[in-house]
């Protein structure tokens, strides 16, 4: 019998055994999950081993890593909206690599991974609020640029177009009172796009995220208040044949309504003329004898009728009828306008194996622009590849490039072609073309009868041919953008992986006008200084063409590394991220001119820019030649911390928790000093996961709510002193020497503005997905509000300071309601998106002095507290004078005329604050329809609450600066009148507080509300037997128009509220083709 004191080696040796039996039995399996039907990769899936309890997570590219006892059991991957795969392991298993597809339930809420830009999440077990349009939805529309894909389709965001961008949004209402900062910030791939939106190719996005509330966009910390866009480019798969992809495409935008914004009849407009005249109006005019300003055809041929013979009065009278029937807009749509036509081609190559995935595009744009002789193209070139050299470690690395070129060489379109001369438009029977087509001069800068005859016939050609000079001119932009990114991940251990990424971002642009003799502008700048003697003409300014050059470059640096925690065990899981980044970006910008320039030798001549020349004619006092040339330049530099972490326990409950901290050199010392993270918390509770939950009706109910802060930065407001050095032309320098100025004065305790947000939201879907949605209810409150106060003067530094003073208040709630209503052959769902959005201006410290500041404010953001930022105010309207005709206004509560005092001493009682120039109801009710190889997809967008401001006559500015406006035939002309118009009576001479009374009253004011039919998209799948004799896998041609039309609205002058004053976008209509190869 063995002693125990032999016993104990030998045990020793057994347990050896048994521990090394257990280890060699442990084995790791590795795996990749994609969706059956995309071959797009799962991030997210549960990855379990049952009997073990072992948990794992696929990452963004859906691989994976377990471990195995060894012993029987089964493995199991399960995702939201997919079929659990299950698979046997017997003691035996060999060790090896998965490719696992999982086959999408069929309508289900669908499994929607949220890319933050920092972390891929799925949106089951996300607390913050994110909006995703993805591929197909984003392709819906057809447009060369990014932005204005997403008009339409997007909850809570609301596209401005008063002022003529079709690109300016909103996340949710302002977050903050500065203009210039107001845009959302744009990522793409996981990095700010600090270069032009216009230069990425919307064949290349695979899908785009909004960011709206606290919890998902303060992990972007001080850029992230106005909420955060990301998109994410195309990627290649791996272990994916090489697949082609193809597609082009025609849009023809109509021309625009010229007749939509009612203009003064040209017989009206004559009438108001000869009235003129007939009181003297244009005696000064006529008379001047120093700058000449212009005179009408019209007024020339009146003063050349007094005194005539009745044979030259009966021919200018003639001339005169004549020109009523003229009306200048039928030469802007025949010889300055066109449909526009917009050509898109896009080719890309995709593939991967298991160690490399790889992509690569080309596309191309080709477009003519509504305005005859402006265009624009582009071409892009991307590729995009993943290394995998073993399998805990990935290399990344993306390319980026894009150069465009745009012509502008149109003399503009109608409203902005002008004689200049002290007018700003152009009187209505102008004509630009005789009857053969052939370029008629128009007057231009000062009376064509003085210039005819000033410096007998030495001087050069003084006419202006607009549609002449547009076959000269040579003015053209191009641009180049270049993006370089590379990256590593690697992983630790399972669930833990660090991972480092830079990116280098460069644009250039540059704008080059070369005005030759032939153009206007060269000639009149050359007369202008040339000097007459007795012995000729002396050049002051050189003779030849004349070289403008814009020129500027950006650059942006970023780095950031950062460690991914992603550990699921038992009922727990924890997702969680933490990292630094530095970024810098610089701005350079120039310009100059060059005068004398010969196009041929490329040589200019040299200018006097100190000496101040006599201008000919005396037309103005002496001056020196213009100076043209400016150079300026910017950095910015930032630093930031971060970290986002949430927890989930038993797929049920979820709390999560982010805090980050930015330094920039735009602030101070005492401001970067301090610890003032902008941070967020979230919680989220899938309560149809619940043992008590009996609702089989409705299968996934999800509570959740957010707070948080993020920031707004304005990188234009240092808060150090700035100093800006001038060169020494004369014109601002007293002794000809190179000064400075100082830019902006010393202010420390600038900081960052601050958004703070609540966000509640209920997530739901019926069995089946017949009717499923989110409901979610937002507070954003914006403080620190970059706003001027009011400042000592004694200090010299001016009469407001730019401070953090003022606070904005937002409420909201966001309806997304998607149904499926048939789903047999023919297959028919609907999405409604309802957003309801209020601002206020809660604190505001500037006092404007009086409240008359406000009116006629409308697409401006003018402060006032208690109102919404963007407030329609006008004078109160009265009537009109039964007597006279006269507008009726208010002051001190009470009707009347003294439109001095109105205008600069109304009261509150005076004044009509009608709310929101911006609608506060939107959204949009899409429906898609397929049967077998048709689909049909039509969006109706609505705005609701809200007003807008009609334009009407101004006889002040008709009188002065020919603008008119077809209410003119509708004024008060005698008594009686009053009962049917509003238009008030004309009076010589013309009263500009009087005119400023009415066209900014409440008489003007129209409700915004309207319903619109966006857009129509059909389609068409060519069949699988057809295409795999041309070894295609897939053909689509479609049909897309576009604004299409109002259906219905609340005012009832038939204008379009969503563009002001101006003309509202020309319908459009686009076909084009995709294919796979």
């Amino acid at each position: 019998m063995m002693n125990k004191k032999n016993s104990k080696p030998l045990i020793a040796i057994l347990l050896l055994l048994q521990a090394f039996s257990a280890l060699k039995a442990q084995q790791t399996i590795l795996g990749n999950v994609v969706d059956k039907d995309t071959g797009a990769p799962i991030a997210g899936a549960t990855v379990s081993i049952g009997l073990a309890g072992n948990k794992s997570i696929s990452d963004e590219s859906g691989d994976f890593s377990i471990e195995t006892a060894g012993q029987a059991d089964t493995l199991y991957i399960s995702n939201l909206g997919y079929v659990t795969y299950r698979l046997a392991l017997t003691p035996r298993y060999s060790a090896q690599l998965l490719r696992v597809a999982l086959t999408p339930v069929e309508r289900v809420l669908e499994e929607v991974n949220v890319n933050t830009g920092y972390q891929v999440l799925t949106k089951e077990r996300a607390t913050g609020s994110f909006e995703i349009i993805d591929n197909k939805l984003f392709n819906r529309q057809i447009s060369t640029d990014v932005i204005s894909r997403l008009d339409g389709v997007v909850n809570s965001v609301h596209f401005d177009k008063r002022l003529g961008s079709g690109t300016d949004f909103s996340i949710r209402g302002l977050s903050t009172l500065t203009t210039a900062i107001r845009q959302p910030l744009i990522v793409l791939d996981n990095f700010p796009f600090e270069g032009d939106i216009n230069s990425l190719n919307p064949n290349d996005i695979e899908n785009v995220t909004f960011l709206k509330d606290a919890a998902a966009s303060s992990i972007w910390g001080v850029r992230a208040g106005n909420g955060v866009v990301v998109i994410t480019t195309k990627k290649g798969r791996r272990n994916q044949p090489l697949t082609i992809g193809f597609n082009a495409n025609v849009n023809v935008i109509g021309k625009p309504d010229l007749y939509y914004q009612p203009a003064i009849s040209s017989a009206d407009f004559i009438d108001v003329e000869w009235f003129l005249f007939d009181q003297g109006f244009y005696n000064t005019a006529l008379q001047n004898t120093t700058n000449r300003p212009v005179i009408s055809p019209v007024v020339e041929l009146l003063t050349s009728r007094q005194g005539a013979d009745a044979g030259t009065v009966q021919a200018i009278d003639r001339a005169i009828g004549q020109y009523r029937k003229w009306d200048v807009r039928d030469d802007f749509l025949k010889h300055v306008y066109r449909s526009a036509i917009n050509r898109q081609y896009a080719l890309n190559f995709s593939g991967g194996t298991e160690k490399l995935n790889y992509i690569a595009s080309v596309g191309y744009d080709d477009n003519l622009s509504n305005l005859i002789g402006d265009g624009y193209r582009r071409m892009t070139i991307r590729t995009d590849q993943a290394y995998r050299p073993v399998k805990d470690l990935e290399f990344a690395f993306g390319f980026q490039y894009a150069a465009g070129a745009r012509d502008n060489n149109s003399q503009g379109g109608y409203g902005e072609l002008a004689t200049g001369g002290g007018k700003n438009f152009l009187y209505p029977y102008a004509r630009l073309a005789d009857d053969q087509g052939n370029p008629l001069a128009l007057e231009r800068g000062h009376r064509k009868l003085f210039l005819d005859t000033l410096g007998q016939g030495r001087l050069l050609n003084w006419e202006s041919k607009p549609l002449g000079e547009r076959d000269f001119a040579n003015n053209s932009s191009t641009s180049r953008d270049i993006l370089i990114r590379a990256g590593g991940k690697y992983r630790l251990m399972e669930g833990l992986d660090v991972s480092a990424q830079y990116q280098y971002q460069q644009g250039s642009r540059s704008a080059l006008n070369i005005y030759g003799l032939e153009t206007y502008f060269a000639r009149d700048l050359i007369n202008r200084y040339s000097t007459l003697t007795e012995s000729g003409l002396i050049y002051n300014l050189p003779y030849g063409a004349i070289r403008d050059e814009t020129g500027a470059t950006t650059r942006a640096y970023g780095i950031r590394t950062q460690i991914n925690l992603a550990k699921a065990w038992n009922l727990h899981r924890v997702d969680a991220i933490a990292g630094a980044e530095a970024r810098e970006s610089t701005a350079e910008l120039s310009s100059t001119r060059s005068y004398g320039f010969d196009e041929q030798n490329y040589t200019v001549a040299p200018v006097d820019y100190l000496t101040r020349y006599p201008i000919i004619g005396n037309l103005s006092g002496n001056n020196v030649i213009p100076f043209a040339d400016r150079f300026t330049g910017t950095i910015s530099r930032n630093v930031s911390m971060y970290a986002n972490a949430s927890y989930n326990y038993k797929n049920r409950y979820t709390i999560s928790a982010s805090a980050r901290r930015d330094a920039s050199n735009v602030f101070g010392v005492a401001t970067n000093s301090k610890w003032v993270p902008l941070w967020s918390v979230g919680t989220a509770w899938l309560i149809s996961e619940e043992t008590f939950y009996r609702a089989g009706w409705l299968p996934y109910l999800k509570l959740r709510a957010t707070y948080g802060y993020s920031g707004n930065v304005n990188n234009s407001i240092p808060a150090v002193t700035t100093i800006s050095y001038r060169s020494p032309t004369l014109s601002n320098s007293i002794n000809g020497l190179p000064y400075a100025v100082i830019s902006n004065f010393p202010n420390p305790n600038l900081r960052w503005e601050k958004v703070g947000m609540t966000n509640v939201g209920l997530d739901f879907s019926t069995k089946g997905a017949r009717l499923s949605g989110s409901v979610e209810y937002y507070f954003k409150k914006s403080i620190d509000l970059i706003s001027p106060v009011p400042l000592d003067r004694t200090a010299g530094a001016g009469a407001t300071i730019s401070a953090n003073s003022a606070i904005l208040n937002n409420h909201g709630v966001d309806i997304t309601l998607n149904t499926l209503n048939l789903n047999g052959t023919l297959k028919w769902s609907s999405a409604l998106l309802f957003s309801y959005n209020r601002n206020e201006v809660a604190k505001y410290l500037f006092d404007p002095g009086q409240l008359t500041t406000y009116v006629g404010a409308d697409a401006i953001i003018f402060p006032k507290e208690g109102m919404p930022a963007y407030n329609l105010v006008s004078y109160r309207w009265n009537g009109l004078d039964p007597q006279t005709g006269d507008p009726i206004g208010s002051l001190d509560a009470k009707p009347s005329k003294d439109y001095n005092a109105i205008v600069y001493n109304a009261t509150e009682n005076d004044l009509v604050f009608h709310g929101s120039a911006l609608p506060q109801y939107f959204g949009s009710f899409r429906n898609d329809l397929s049967f077998r190889k048709f689909s049909l997809s039509v969006n109706v967008v609505y705005r609701f609450d809200y007003y807008f401001r009609r334009s009407s006559i101004n006889y002040s500015g008709l009188f002065n600066d020919w603008l008119g406006h077809a209410d003119f035939s509708h004024r008060w002309q005698a008594p009686g009148h009053e009962r049917h118009t509003n238009v008030p009576s004309m009076v010589y001479p013309a009263n500009p507080q009087r005119d400023e009374v009415y066209v900014n009253s409440s008489a003007l004011v129209a409700r915004g509300d309207h319903i619109r039919l966006k857009d129509i998209r059909v389609s068409y799948e060519i069949s699988l037997a057809e295409l795999k004799k041309l070894n295609m896998k897939n053909v689509n041609v479609f049909f897309y128009a576009n604004d299409i039309g109002i259906m219905w609205r609340a005012n009832k002058h038939k204008l379009d509220p969503d563009y002001g004053y101006g003309m509202p976008a020309a319908r459009s209509i686009a076909f084009g083709i995709s294919t796979t190869f």
